[in-house]
């Protein structure tokens, strides 16, 4: 039997998921990796990372149920943005730098806000807005604030190229992720008018080559085979970022459809027709998607399942997701006149079209308020909180979500009935990596095209019909209107804390 492999490299752990070719989850191995944290800061050990990941693949391969000759091909994805930089000799330059560090907050607030032309050159350039832990900006602080180390850069990558490379040999990117990170958008060329821009000219020659998704960017090499189990030549795909590879892996593929992913990372994305895609004209964030002719509009969203999760913990039901449904299908639609505002995360969300000084809030609380009302007011408004962020975009045809045990239950009926879009709960759990053994299965040809991988791969769990309801209609331009009018009083609120 012939098998497909993703790995996935994120925040806190490396993920060796394999998959056969209907896209089913046969076995997989997570191995933790561990995250230094000081103040702003926030960095990884590249070579710790590297050997998290070949702890990962010898465990599977080494259960002895699959032989690693079954293995057609392998993809890599992982976290985006950040920056993980390698010496002449291929060496890392000190620890990968995350993306949710915040040391280059004063760079990016320069870009963004004190030179506004320029944050809209780089918008054009890169497809999306730079934001601290952006590589641009990441590169910035470190040219500033650590000289010597910046003067050692050779090769600059991301964290699925990073384990890409120590697979192969091969330093190279894909569009998904290197066009909207610190490539040109949509082409993949090199910036050079951004980069001038920037102060940071010498680096052009550093920026790794750029590939399609469903391309083979190389072979495990017979070093990385020793160390892995792996078999030696077996193609590895160049694979995808976290967001299209999740999207992907869900069943993403048609113009319309809107991918919402609700897991580890929080995000909306809409898959559009390249013409469709032009930050110049909508100045909305576009990034390229897999397959011909398409791209992927990113919508900005709140961390909906940490909302979720300290709702849970905070009312003493963590985990208990079965009877937090029961409780909020015992409740009516509106909760009475209850909103809740979902800004637990703010500070740290990567765009939400409001103040980062914004904060979580019931409003319309009575002494009547009980908690089944207050747990439905924090799922609602998760979904009003997508609606609101989609309400300059186009409209998308259907939602799949994937990822998470809110998806079971009566979550996807709520955001069905306040978009007024069919949901779709696609079966399976780790989409990302999915998404990449699927790239792999283009790359290798056991797949067609992107709607054939598809096709095999992503079976529906669940379709939940849009019923919209008036109260939810109500609910939404209360909850919107609340949002604008507490802008002033928060950013109040961070100068008062400031003070004391």
């Amino acid at each position: 039997m012939n098998y497909l492999l993703g790995i996935d490299g994120g925040v806190k752990d490396v993920r060796a998921v394999l998959f056969d070719l209907s896209g089913k989850e046969v076995d997989g191995v997570s191995v933790d990796v561990e995250v230094t944290t000081d103040g702003t800061a926030c960095e990884t050990d590249m070579n710790a990372y590297w050997e998290a990941a070949v702890s990962a693949l010898n465990l599977l391969v080494s259960k002895g149920d699959v032989s690693a000759e079954d293995i057609l091909g392998i993809g890599v994805t992982g976290q985006s943005d950040g920056l993980w930089a390698v010496d002449d000799t291929g060496e890392p330059v000190g620890s990968a730098i995350l993306g949710s560090d915040r040391r280059a907050v004063m760079e990016t607030a320069a870009v963004l806000n004190r030179t506004p032309g320029m944050g809209k050159l780089i918008h054009r350039a890169i497809g999306i807005p730079v934001t601290e832990g952006s590589p641009m900006m990441l590169l910035k602080w470190l040219k500033k604030n650590r000289l010597k180390e910046y003067n050692k850069i050779a090769g600059i990558m991301l964290a699925k190229d990073w384990l890409r490379y120590k697979l192969t040999g091969r330093l190279v990117t894909d569009f998904t992720d290197g066009v909207s990170t610190m490539l040109e958008y949509p082409d993949g060329r090199i910036p050079g008018r951004m980069l001038t821009v920037l102060g940071l000219g010498e680096i052009a020659d550093k920026l790794p080559g750029v590939l399609p998704s469903d391309a083979v960017a190389g072979r495990v090499s017979p070093e990385a085979a020793a160390l892995t189990g792996l078999k030696a030549g077996t193609p590895v795909a160049a694979g995808a970022g976290a967001y299209a590879a999740a999207a992907f892996g869900a069943g993403a593929a048609k113009n319309g459809d809107m991918a919402l992913i609700t897991g580890d990372i929080s995000i909306a994305g809409v898959v559009r027709d390249a013409g469709q895609c032009d930050p110049a004209k909508n100045w909305q964030p576009f990034e390229t998607y897999i397959g011909r002719d398409v791209g992927m509009e990113l919508i900005s969203t709140i961390d909906m399942q940490r909302n979720i999760d300290w709702a849970l913990e905070t009312f003493g039901l963590k985990g208990d997701y079965l009877r937090v449904d029961s409780m909020i299908e015992s409740t009516p639609r509106g909760c009475g006149g209850l909103v809740f505002l979902p800004y637990l995360c703010a500070g740290r969300e990567r765009e939400l079209g409001i103040t980062r000084n914004a904060t979580g809030a019931f409003f319309g609380m009575t002494e009547e308020t009980d908690t089944a009302q207050m747990l439905r007011a924090v799922y609602e408004a998760c979904a009003y909180s997508l609606r609101d962020a989609m309400a300059d975009h186009g409209v998308a045809k259907r939602v799949l979500m994937s990822c998470g045990e809110t998806t079971d239950g009566v979550f996807p009926r709520i955001i069905a009935d306040c978009l007024g879009v069919d949901t779709v709960v696609c079966r399976g759990r780790a989409f990302a990596a999915r998404g990449a053994a699927m790239a792999a299965g283009l790359a290798v040809g056991v797949y067609h095209d992107t709607e054939d991988a598809v096709h095999h791969c992503c079976k529906v769990a669940h379709v939940y019909q849009a019923k919209p309801a008036a109260a939810y209609e109500d609910n939404f331009l209360l909850y919107r209107d609340l949002r604008r009018a507490l802008k002033p009083l928060w950013d109040r609120r961070e100068q008062m804390i400031g003070k004391y």
